[in-house]
């Protein structure tokens, strides 16, 4: 027997905060229904038995038989919304595994819901269960649910892959199937009536259900009905947004095509959904419609790939096999052996199949691949998971939502107590004493809540799309608002991709600081920078890194045919005619070694040469030189210093016309070193057109900006000053030059006259941080990483150089863990950790402005030809003729347009443009709906992705994040006071006889509903504000303004009441009584719709963040027509109006002081808000984000 604690968490998974075993109840021992069984019967026995007793009158019977329907309703709807009370109330707890049947799931915050997730026994010997998709298996030796292990998970070596024969047996087969399913993304859509019943049972729904429910109950069912139907429109159009969204996700899964694996011993053809881990593929180049199927890793062959649906990335990618990698060695996929992996999703451009005498290959001739994921296991299923599970939009369950709920209720409650206490005094009928005392506790919980945030965060992401930015995790938009440093790589981020070779330094025999153009270089400079490159001819066409391309054009040559690259044109050609050179291996690029090399053939009218080529980091090389030049530092120094990017270049000779056999034995270790030095490649990084305008941008809107790249300090610094992220003179913390011990560091300045020696252990000197601007490099950071001064040299350095991917990461985590909000600004390659680690991470992609013009146009035009469609679909069911299709697409209807023309030819010219018009209108529409994510759209990097490569976006996205929370903020606010002026309405004011007509009550519900609606619809200012907005509601300022405010309403309404009383005489109040118009109603509900104006208009926040309140023109109309209503009816400018609003007559001494209560109550608000805002308004920036200038 298995025993262990049920608060102990069972799964090992980040994203699982806790799991317990449980076994599911009969129905009939449910917690909502056995117990309820016996409270019903014993009620129906004392109502029948002794009821003078115990009930004694109808009141109190209402309210037990209420109260015990509604608590079997709480607990049986608690079921629905919390799978911990569901858990509570139809399982029962177990602490044996062998006994359990589900395990409960508590996800982390923001990845997705809880869930029961049945136990699965039916493979022998294994206890496992589903959870979104992903399976976990019970680990019998340390009791505890693992991930399901796939086989890179157990044995990762090199030999494993590369000398697999595929799955072998029938029972090998059965036995993999079963434990991994089928490779497939098994995405359910439910109908639109199941998607409806679980909106239906959510919370606030529930309440707001039940709200309507009381209002019909006190006979306003005008207002009752509209609400219903507003919230029934709502949660369908979510639910239709939902069903769009999970159909789109059903057609990510690449449809399942034959393919080519070696299954007992022979070659077969089977469809891709039926791969395993653990099968033998064969590659080929993909169709149109296709992609690989699955996560593989490449054993034998080279194939080009496009990973743009994956990573978003579209320069296509060379992959090379593990075939000559060490047996013994492990495969390290986010290392050396990156390039050897194939991703699911992705495209097979071109492929060159080992040969036959290497590989048995399959009929197709494609590479050789081992499969090591499939299905959601796969990086594109990962990517998918997180698209369907993560939080769709802000909840109100939150924290922050509670608190601010409970501090409501306070009020709440107090006029709920008072009406109880006169009501009881009055000897008021209990029943509806109860039910407007329910009416007051209810009116502070404002059910627009969570439909309010939800369009402040769809407005976010519908404005994002349009500028190509895409994310696949909306509750992190609000946190865009809060950000304190903003991080960038440099290049490919700050910088473009369009380097511009400068030349070859290091060479000239006069002065090693001239530059040489690459064709006049050296002979084996020349062969140098021809071999050490990545670059494949795709097509005709040569595909690779930007830079490389760059370097292969400045040098006028070009890459041939397998492989070989030749000059040109003769003229480049500084040695002898025919030369040419074939590269036989490439050794690639890694951000860890900095450097990569090949090995090539040199052919020449003189014999073949086997030629060495290597190119990295000047720090790097330096040590695998036979012999360094003497102004080598200098030198490459000199043009780090002025920003230009350096690559060292290295070359040596082994024996003549080694055999491809003897060149793929060789080590990596043996080819780099003992070079000869050829040069320093230089180029010129130019900064992207917008880097500059952008970082000034957030520099002056209180963000720290900081770089944080793997390239030279000296080159980082000279790119920092440019953009303005440093502007006083920089010290670099460094390791000392010649040192022993990586111990060892220095401070020096860029052009290394300030040399101080720094001690790691002993703290840092204040005057450093307060005199400089301070860059760091990855190797002095690594001394740091485990010493208490750590956060202090990292609050206080500007600029990151040299670092890895897993020091970037590592950088991004301290600060968060300081309390600063951060931000990541990369590619979606090399920054990934970093990316994922940072509260915004934003992957900027290689997309230009005219390409997604075309795809949009592409996509309007297909939303164009799809409503034509419906639209001739629904004239053919009904046999009317068929409407004219819009000008845009006339020419995909021909037939159409020709027969319109031929019947009505006067009256169809008109037409047209109404038609356009209107379909144009819709389109616009459906563009203002959220954008549904499709595959290329996000990265697997990063939750934001922007398919430009415009350092630009990291302003809109600030702009957003800021316009949202401002939003949010000011929804509070707003739906504070309009609940608080509710709850006094209710209790004081309707116990002095105030009563509401339906249609009165109705129409300033519809102006409300349309004024929220503007609010979240305000876009954001370009220009970023240095004031930062309120990060959350309880601060003296949001509280004090509310209270504040409050407090002016009251006045405003105690006085406008009294003032009744002394125009009219105080009658008896019926309170049972219906409504009827009087002075009292007439000026109370004036009054009141002054003050809805008023609270919308004072505690709208446009500038600095949004567009003002008259910018915001349909709220500004919206509050002009409100608040001209109110002044007509309090002036009965428009005496139909007062007629239609049923109001009374009013003598002009009550219309004067009726005004004069408005203009104060609108001033004295304002003035409130001013006051408030001024004293106790906390606006600044953190520590981190003000430059000590």
């Amino acid at each position: 027997m298995l025993h262990f604690r049920a608060s102990k968490n069972l799964v090992n998974a980040k994203s699982i905060i806790q799991s317990s075993l449980h076994t599911r109840k009969s129905l009939l021992w449910h917690g909502y229904i056995w117990p309820f069984l016996c409270l019903y019967s014993l009620w129906l026995y004392i109502y029948i038995y002794s009821y003078e007793e115990y009930l004694a009158s109808e009141e109190w019977t209402f309210l037990t038989l209420v109260s015990l329907i509604t608590m079997n309703a709480l607990i049986f709807l608690s079921c629905q919304w919390s799978v911990r009370a569901k858990a509570c109330f139809t399982c029962e707890t177990k602490n044996d595994i062998r006994r359990a049947k589900v395990i409960k799931i508590i996800p982390a915050p923001h990845k997705g819901k809880g869930e029961l997730c049945d136990l699965n026994s039916a493979r022998i010997g294994e206890i496992s269960f589903f959870y979104q998709k992903k399976k976990y298996v019970w680990d019998d030796d340390k009791k505890v649910f693992n991930r399901l292990r796939y086989p890179i998970d157990m044995d990762s070596r090199i030999s494993i892959f590369r000398n697999s024969k595929g799955l072998e047996t029938v029972n090998e087969i059965k036995s993999v199937q079963e434990k991994y399913g089928f490779n497939r993304f098994d995405i359910p859509v439910p109908t639109f009536r199941e998607l409806f019943k679980e909106h239906a049972v959510a919370p606030f729904f529930v309440f707001q259900l039940f709200c309507v429910g009381l209002w019909v109950m006190d006979e306003y069912w005008y207002y009752s009905l509209f609400t219903l139907f507003m919230l029934v429109v709502f949660e369908s159009t979510v639910v239709f947004q939902r069903l769009k969204t999970l159909a789109e996700f059903r057609t990510m899964s690449i449809k399942p095509y034959p393919i080519y694996v070696r299954r007992k011993g022979r070659w077969v053809t089977v469809n891709s959904d039926e791969l395993l881990p653990g099968d033998l593929v064969s590659i080929v180049r993909s169709k149109e419609d296709g992609g690989v199927p699955c996560d593989m890793v490449l054993v034998n062959g080279t194939c080009i790939v496009n990973e743009a649906m994956l990573s978003g990335e579209s320069t296509p990618l060379l992959k090379e096999s593990i075939h000559l990698r060490e047996g013994n060695e492990e495969l390290d996929i986010n290392g050396i052996d990156k390039n050897s992996l194939i991703f699911g999703g992705t495209k097979v451009l071109q492929v060159t199949p080992p040969s036959k005498e290497e590989a048995a290959l399959a009929s197709d001739n494609g590479c050789i691949a081992y499969v090591l994921r499939t299905g959601f296991g796969t990086a594109q299923g990962k990517l998918v998971r997180t698209m369907v599970y993560s939080t769709e939009h802000v909840s109100a369950n939150n924290l922050e939502s509670f608190l601010f709920i409970l501090f409501l209720l306070i009020f709440a409650i107090s006029a709920a107590g008072y009406v109880w206490v006169k009501g009881v005094e009055n000897d008021r009928k209990r029943s509806k004493l109860l039910l407007d005392c329910i009416l007051i506790i209810t009116s502070v919980v404002p059910p627009e809540l969570p439909m309010e945030l939800s369009l402040a965060v769809n407005t976010s992401l519908v404005a994002l799309a349009k500028f190509a930015i895409f994310c696949t995790e909306p509750f992190r938009i609000p946190f865009a608002g809060k950000i304190d440093v903003c991080a960038f790589d440099k290049t490919g981020t700050l910088t473009g991709e369009n380097l511009v070779v400068e030349g070859v330094a290091g060479i000239h025999p006069d002065d090693s600081k001239i530059l040489m153009k690459p064709p006049e270089a050296l002979r084996d400079t020349i062969q140098t920078l021809a071999a050490a490159h990545a670059l494949v001819r795709l097509d005709d066409n040569i595909v690779g890194d930007p830079m490389e391309k760059a370097t292969l054009e400045a040098l006028e040559w070009k890459l041939d045919k397998d492989d070989t690259v030749i000059p040109a044109n003769q003229q480049s050609q500084r040695f002898q005619s025919r030369s040419k050179l074939q590269i036989r291996r490439r050794f690639q690029f890694s951000s860890a070694l900095k450097r990569m090399s090949s090995v090539s053939t040199v052919t020449t009218p003189r014999g073949k040469k086997t030629f060495i080529a290597v190119k990295g980091a000047p720090e790097t090389l330096r040590q695998m030189y036979a012999f360094v030049p003497d102004d080598y530092e200098e030198t490459f120094k000199f043009f780090t210093r002025r920003g230009s990017r350096v690559l060292a270049l290295g070359f040596k000779y082994l024996q003549d016309n080694m055999s491809l056999e003897e060149i793929n034995d060789l080590q990596r270790e043996s080819v780099e070193n003992e070079l000869n030095f050829a040069g320093f490649l230089i180029f010129h990084c130019p900064l992207k057109e917008d880097a500059v305008s952008t970082l000034k941008m957030l520099n002056e809107s209180s963000h720290r900006v900081i770089m944080i790249t793997g390239d030279n300090p000296l080159t980082a610094c000279h790119v920092a000053r440019e953009v303005a992220i440093v502007e006083r003179d920089v010290l670099i913390l460094d390791i000392k030059e010649d040192a022993e011990n990586p111990d060892e560091l220095v401070w020096k300045s860029v052009d290394e006259k300030i040399m101080i020696p720094v001690n790691p252990v002993e703290p840092i000197e204040p005057s450093i941080f307060r005199d400089y601007d301070i860059c760091i490099t990855g190797a002095a950071l690594s001394q740091y990483e485990n010493r208490p001064s750590v956060k202090e040299l990292l609050r206080h350095t500007w600029v990151y150089a040299r670092v890895s991917p897993g020091q970037k990461e590592f950088i991004l985590t301290v600060l968060k863990q300081a309390g600063y909000v951060t931000l990541m600004c990369g590619d979606g390659t090399n920054d990934v950790g970093a990316l994922k680690q940072a509260h915004i991470g934003v992957a900027l992609l290689d997309g230009k402005p005219e390409d997604l013009k075309k795809i949009a146009e592409h996509h309007r035009m297909q939303r164009l030809k799809d409503m034509y469609e419906n639209q001739l679909k629904f004239t053919a069911r009904f046999n009317m003729p068929p409407p004219p299709p819009p000008a845009a697409i006339a020419h995909l209807f021909p037939h159409i347009t020709q027969q319109l023309q031929q019947q009505k030819p006067a009256a169809q010219r008109r037409a047209p443009a109404q038609v356009d018009q209107i379909a144009e209108q819709l389109i616009q529409d459906f563009d203002d709906e959220p954008p549904t994510i499709k595959l290329g759209d996000a990265s697997v990097a990063a939750p934001f992705t922007s398919k430009l490569s415009n350092v630009v976006a990291i302003a809109n996205i600030v702009r957003q994040g800021r316009c949202t929370l401002v939003a949010t903020i000011q929804m509070y606010k707003i739906l504070a006071l309009n609940c608080l002026i509710s709850a006094y309405t209710l209790s004081v004011l309707y116990l002095d006889g105030i009563k509401y007509d339906d249609w009165q009550v109705t129409i300033s519900g519809m102006l409300l509903a349309v004024c929220f609606l503007c609010i979240s619809k305000a876009r954001p200012l370009e220009k970023l504000s240095e004031q930062r907005p309120q990060t959350n509601i309880f601060n003296f300022y949001i509280i004090l303004s509310i209270l504040g405010q409050f407090a002016i309403h009251i006045a405003s309404l105690i006085f406008i009441v009294d003032l009744v009383f002394k125009h009219e005489e105080r009658k008896p109040v019926d309170l049972e009584g219906e409504f009827e118009p009087s002075l009292l109603n007439t000026a109370v509900y004036l009054i009141s719709l002054s003050m809805q104006v008023s609270t919308f208009a004072i505690n709208y926040q446009g500038h600095p963040f949004r567009e003002s309140l008259k910018e915001n023109t349909a709220l500004y109309y919206g509050l002009l027509t409100v608040g001209g209503i109110a002044f007509a009816g309090a002036t009965e400018f428009v005496p139909e109006l007062n007629s239609m609003l049923k109001l009374v007559p009013l003598i002009n001494d009550f219309k004067l002081k009726l005004v004069g209560t408005m203009l104060f109550d609108f001033f004295g608000a304002w003035l409130i808000e001013i006051i408030f805002k001024f004293l106790f308004a906390n606006n600044k920036p953190k520590d981190i984000a003000r430059k000590t200038r």
